[in-house]
C-alpha cells in the first residue's frame, strides 16, 4: 500500500513517538510498503531524503526546541503539511494515512478524508485522548475535547498503547466505533541496547532517571525521595538525565538542600551515551503520575536494568515483582526511600541479577518487530 506516516515528532526531534514513526517507516518499507513520511524540519536536517527505502520530507515550522514543542507550533505544522500535501497532490498516491496523535497529526487527516476521502488511522500516544494526567492537561483536553472526538471518530482505525489507554478511548467514542479501536504497545532496539558483561561493582549504588523534566514525571518526589535517603549510611548517586521546563526549579532543590553530592544532572544525551548509562547503572526509576507507555521503561529491560516504576499504563506485563522490578507509590518520598535503601543492602550488595531466562523473553516480546509486524497486520484487514 502507499502509505503516509504523520508525525510532527521525529528523530531527532522528540522523544518515544518520535522513534515510534521512525521504525514503523522502516519496518513497513521493508514489508514492501510505499511509505513517506512527513515531519518537523530542525536546523542542520535536511528538508528531504529518501532513507531505507522510504521518503522522508521535513516542513520548517515555528517549532524552536528539540524535545519540547507547545500547541501554537504544533499547529503551525499541522497547517503547513495540509498546505503541503494538496500543493503536491499526495493525496492522489495515497491510500492510508497514519497519523500520529489525534492532535496535531489527526488535524490533517481529518480534511483530506472528508475531502479527497482519504481513509486514515489514529496512532495514539496517551496524552492525545483525555483524559491522561489531568493535573497538568485539563485545560488543553477541555478545550479540545469535541475536535479529537471528531478525529477518532472519524478514523477507521485507532490504535493505543495498553489497556488503561483503551478504556479512556472507548469513554470518548461511540460504542458502535469500539471495534476499531486495537492495543499495540510500543516496542524497542534490543539490538541496540543490551546488557553488560560481566557483574557490576556495588561499592557504589546507581540510580539513573531519563525523561522530560515535567509535572507528569513527578520528578520532585525522587528528589525528596534521595534526600531522604541522603541521611542514611547508603552509598549512592543519581543521575538525572533529560531536560524540561521543571529542570530550573530541581537544580534549585537540590543547591538548597545541599544535594550535590548525590545528584547530576547530565541534560539530554545521546542514544550512545544513554545506552552506556543503562549498562552502567544499577536501577532504573519511574515516578510518573501517568504514561502512554514509556519507551525508557522499556530500553531499560532491554538492558538488563532492574526497575521501580509506580503502576503506570503499559507496565503491567513488563514487570515481575522483586524479579526483574518492583512497584513503588505515588508520591511517597518516605516510602521510596525506604525501599531504595533496601534495595541496596537485599540486591545491589549481593550483586543480585535478572535471570537470563527471564530477561531474554521481556527482550523477544518488546522488540519493533512486535510493533511493525501489529500494524502490518490490522492495514491488512
Amino acid at each position: 500500500m502507499r502509505l503516509l506516516i504523520l508525525n510532527y515528532e521525529y528523530p531527532p526531534l522528540g522523544g518515544g513517538a518520535g522513534r515510534c514513526s521512525l521504525y514503523q517507516a522502516e519496518g513497513l518499507a521493508r514489508l514492501g510498503h510505499d511509505v513517506t513520511v512527513i515531519t518537523t524540519w530542525f536546523e542542520g536536517e535536511k528538508e528531504i531524503e529518501v532513507r531505507d527505502h522510504f521518503k522522508l520530507i521535513r516542513l520548517k515550522s515555528k517549532r524552536k526546541k528539540v524535545f519540547r514543542s507547545n500547541p501554537m507550533e504544533m499547529f503551525s505544522w499541522g497547517l503547513k503539511t495540509f498546505r503541503y500535501i494538496r500543493r503536491n497532490n499526495l493525496y492522489l498516491h495515497t491510500d492510508l494515512i497514519l497519523a500520529h496523535f489525534s492532535l496535531p497529526g489527526g488535524m490533517v487527516a481529518l480534511p483530506l478524508n472528508l475531502l479527497y476521502k482519504t481513509p486514515y488511522y489514529i496512532i495514539s500516544h496517551g496524552q492525545d485522548i483525555p483524559w491522561f494526567s489531568p493535573k497538568e492537561l485539563f485545560f488543553y483536553h477541555l478545550i479540545f475535547y469535541l475536535p479529537i472526538k471528531c478525529i477518532c471518530s472519524r478514523a477507521s482505525k485507532i490504535t493505543v498503547l495498553s489497556q488503561q489507554r483503551l478504556t479512556e478511548l472507548n469513554r470518548l467514542i461511540n460504542s458502535k466505533h469500539h471495534s476499531k479501536n486495537y492495543i499495540i504497545p510500543n516496542g524497542c532496539d534490543i539490538d541496540f541496547f543490551t546488557p553488560p558483561k560481566g557483574i557490576k561493582e556495588n561499592d557504589l549504588f546507581r540510580i539513573l532517571f531519563a525523561g522530560r523534566l515535567t509535572r507528569q514525571k513527578d520528578p520532585f518526589t525522587l528528589l525528596k525521595a534521595v534526600q531522604i535517603l541522603s541521611d542514611t549510611d547508603t552509598p549512592f548517586s543519581l543521575e538525572i538525565v533529560g531536560d524540561g521546563p521543571l529542570r530550573r526549579k530541581m537544580e534549585s532543590f537540590v543547591k538548597n538542600h545541599k544535594l550535590h553530592k548525590w545528584i547530576i544532572f547530565s541534560g539530554w544525551v545521546s542514544r550512545e551515551e544513554l545506552r552506556e548509562k543503562y549498562r552502567n547503572a544499577h536501577l532504573f526509576i519511574i515516578t510518573s503520575i501517568d504514561e502512554g507507555q514509556s519507551l525508557a521503561m522499556m530500553e531499560a529491560i532491554a538492558s538488563g536494568l532492574y526497575l521501580f516504576t509506580t503502576p503506570v499504563s503499559g507496565s503491567e506485563s513488563l514487570i515481575h515483582t522483586d524479579v526483574n522490578g518492583e512497584y513503588i507509590p505515588f508520591g511517597e518520598p518516605q516510602e521510596i526511600s525506604v525501599r531504595l535503601e533496601a534495595y541496596y543492602k537485599e540486591k545491589v550488595m549481593d550483586q543480585y541479577r535478572i535471570p537470563d531466562g527471564l530477561l531474554q523473553e521481556l527482550r523477544d516480546a518488546i522488540s519493533w518487530d512486535h510493533y511493525v509486524n501489529a500494524y502490518a497486520q490490522i492495514i491488512q484487514e
